[in-house]
């Protein structure tokens, strides 16, 4: 499936919705684009090509109803990690992907008991995979591996409580999809084993409108034109995963780059993606793999008319159903395009980065999910993310091959819960989980504190970070209580409550200064306070009410080393507010993020120094254009605007009692439209009112008051 779209400006964007809102029909202005004030007052905002609010553009190839394949648990979600990992070795990625992760099973079995016995003579099915038929155990057909529907004649059997297909497959991982009623893959008593392992519950997912099986399924592709172009230099208007199309006799020289500067380059030898082109058609070539760029320069003297360029580019299926808008346009801004920034990102996973690395991390991945949350809402990819990222265990290797990262994996499991509510999932990952608390729990000192034995990130900054790690596995720890009383699993509640308690203490005895009233950034009682573990003590909630002067006195001071990256201003944005300062944080999301925009980004960076200038700013790795001009990790705001503001958070799993607590600082008045699987959380304030919808099935903490939804607000405060 394709759309084809000229690429268009923001002011053009501006002028379609004004040019809307001047029609006389049975519409408001608000309704024809948006379904919220927050959308409407966004709008002039939109970068996206495919912006959508009231439906997935492009359309979803998730067909409804029927009966639903079934794989292993976690058997898609690795195949397909797998398969991005390869991806990114063919485009010539330069990037490593630390950690040891799970192989697919060759060889499944998927078998179902029927309490009622059943007779017939054939039975209709598709597979990924050959294999055979049993039926009561016994073995009463085989067949090859077939794209179509296969029918397989039992004979005359009778009182029949149980059928298993037992599947190889050397390539994909092996699926079953069974429309008769009597033996549907719909239901939820199909069990599955890799090998001649355990059997437990398969693992549902729909069909496909082109009926491919889901493992194959990728993001649709539009196709979008040049917004700009002069002497080879072609200008999409904003970043892009695309595979670059190009009409010309000969096979065209390329050069692409999420800046100009990096298009026009062509004395670099450090290309940071494959260039190769193929022909696909008559004068007509294609690159061969899918590229993240928003220039295009054609090397050469001829010159290639722009109708002649394109863009086949991928853009997950959703539509932004949350919005925000204030009356600080660059704020406004800033939240569009860090919503953009996650959504050319949304994939197969959350993944980090369409240049480098387009694959999963899970310290993003904690940032991200709370981007999706007020964004997209999209559960899925949160869901498949966790699954892909541990799906193998943390005995060999932790997530990532990261320390930190096995600790945010932990709180991003709590996180989604949270957020999405998707108790289902927890139920199956539960055992991975404890299992990852517990392998963590063995490697600790005799106070608790976790032994830094491998790789920690934290952070792209060059300082000691064994207080932050410690907070994070605090946090991580805080994080396995609440889903260990999810789950009902008391002791496990019982021995982190202990631990984490153990830890606290121990943390504060050694690296607590009481007479700065900040976190130090070692164990070494002369070892500088730094930023990382101050605002993780707030975000976590391990620092008390009694500590935050002395950390936003901390944090407020241009004298401490600044973070690295915009993921972590992020966390730190995040606990300024928190502590009240929601003014500094305004100004410091205007400074950092605006600054990028002012800059020309269209999604924003991975990393951002306002002293670097020129080619130096896209300089990374020690490579001239390592650093990544679209990373999810840096679309904060699109979360911390909206929730910090408002104090719009919830309380209880996919928003079922949420917080409410407005603070606008200098803004003269701000919108948000939140979505949650109740429907949208909607607040418009100004200095002096505020009108709020709280949806059906949700229950809102403000004031002190517990208000009932559905209803609806207006009035001061």
């Amino acid at each position: 499936m394709k759309l084809i779209l000229k690429g268009f400006t923001d002011t053009v964007l501006t002028m379609m919705f004004l040019e809307l809102c001047s029609i006389g029909s049975t519409l408001s202005c608000a309704q024809s684009l948006a379904q919220s004030p927050a959308h409407a007052r966004s709008a002039f905002a939109i970068i996206d090509p495919l912006y959508s609010v009231q439906s997935s553009n492009p359309p979803a190839n998730i067909a409804d109803g029927g009966a639903t394949w079934i794989y292993g648990a976690g058997e898609l979600e690795s195949w397909r990690l797998k398969l991005l990992m390869a991806r990114k070795d063919s485009a010539g990625l330069n990037v490593g992907y630390p950690g040891v992760y799970h192989t697919p099973y060759d060889s499944v079995s998927y078998r179902l008991y029927v309490e009622e016995p059943v007779s017939f003579q054939s039975i209709a099915f598709r597979v990924v995979g050959w294999g055979k038929v049993l039926l009561n155990g016994v073995e009463v057909s085989s067949f090859d591996e077939a794209e179509s529907l296969l029918t397989v004649s039992t004979g005359d059997t009778e009182d029949i409580n149980e059928i298993q297909f037992d599947l190889v497959s050397a390539t994909d991982p092996p699926a079953l999809l069974i429309e008769d009623q009597r033996f549907s893959t719909l239901s939820r008593n199909w069990q599955w084993r890799g090998g001649n392992g355990l059997w437990e519950p398969a693992f549902h997912f729909p069909q496909t409108v082109s009926g491919i099986p889901p493992h194959l399924l990728d993001n649709p592709t539009v196709t979008l034109r040049p917004v700009t172009s002069e002497e080879g230099l072609y200008d999409f208007g904003r970043e892009l995963l695309a595979f670059v199309i190009i009409r010309s006799e000969d096979e065209p020289i390329i050069r692409v780059g999420e800046s100009e500067t990096e298009a026009l380059d062509v004395e670099n030898t450090r290309l940071e993606q494959s260039l190769a082109m193929k022909g696909v058609g008559e004068n007509i070539w294609r690159s061969r793999n899918t590229l993240a760029f928003r220039y295009l320069y054609i090397e050469g003297t001829q010159e290639i008319p722009a109708e002649a360029v394109s863009a086949e580019a991928l853009f997950y299926p959703t539509s932004y159903k949350g919005a925000f808008a204030c009356s600080d346009s660059t704020l406004t801004r800033i939240w569009m395009n860090s919503g953009y920034t996650l959504r050319v990102n949304m994939h197969d996973f959350l993944l980090d980065g369409i240049k480098r690395d387009r694959l999963p991390w899970s310290g993003d991945l904690t940032m991200s999910l709370f981007v999706n949350a007020y964004t997209f809402h999209e559960p899925e990819l949160v869901r498949r993310s966790l699954v892909a990222l541990n799906n193998n265990g943390i005995e060999e290797s932790d997530v990532n091959g990261i320390i930190d990262y096995s600790l945010a994996w932990i709180v991003a499991q709590d996180k989604y819960q949270l957020y999405f509510g998707d108790s289902e999932h927890l139920e199956h990952e539960w055992g991975r989980i404890k299992e990852t608390i517990h392998l963590l729990l063995a490697r600790t000192d005799e106070n608790g504190f976790l032994n830094i034995d491998g790789r920690t990130f934290i952070d792209w900054v060059n300082q000691e970070k064994w207080t932050a790690v410690q907070v994070y596995w605090w946090w991580a720890q805080q994080s396995g209580i609440n889903l260990a009383k999810r789950v009902g699993d008391d002791q496990t509640v019982a021995l982190l409550t202990e631990k984490s308690e153990e830890l606290k203490t121990n943390l504060i005895s050694v690296a607590w200064d009481d007479e700065q009233q900040v976190w130090r950034s070692g164990l070494d009682p002369v070892s500088e306070p730094t930023r990382h573990p101050n605002f993780m003590a707030v975000v976590s909630g391990l620092a008390s009410p009694e500590q935050y002067d002395g950390i936003l006195n901390l944090l407020q001071d241009d004298n401490i080393l600044p973070v690295g990256t915009p993921y972590m201003a992020g966390f730190e944005n995040m606990a300024v507010s928190r502590m009240g300062n929601v003014e500094y944080m305004l100004n410091q999301v205007t400074e950092y993020w605006g600054a990028m925009l002012d800059e020309g980004a269209t999604t924003f960076w991975e990393a951002y120094d306002a002293n670097e200038e020129g080619a130096a700013q896209y300089s990374f790795y020690r490579r001239p254009y390592g650093k990544s001009l679209a990373h999810a990790w840096s679309a904060g705001p699109a979360y911390f605007l909206p929730s910090e503001i408002f104090g719009l958070r919830p309380l209880e799993d996919g928003w079922k009692r949420f917080s409410l607590d407005v603070n606008l600082g200098y803004l003269e008045w701000a919108s948000a439209s939140v979505p949650t699987k109740y429907g949208p959380i909607t607040v418009d304030a100004n200095q002096e009112n505020v009108a709020i919808i709280v949806p059906p099935g949700t229950v809102m903490q403000w004031k002190g008051r517990t208000i009932t939804g559905p209803a609806q607000i207006n009035e001061g405060y």
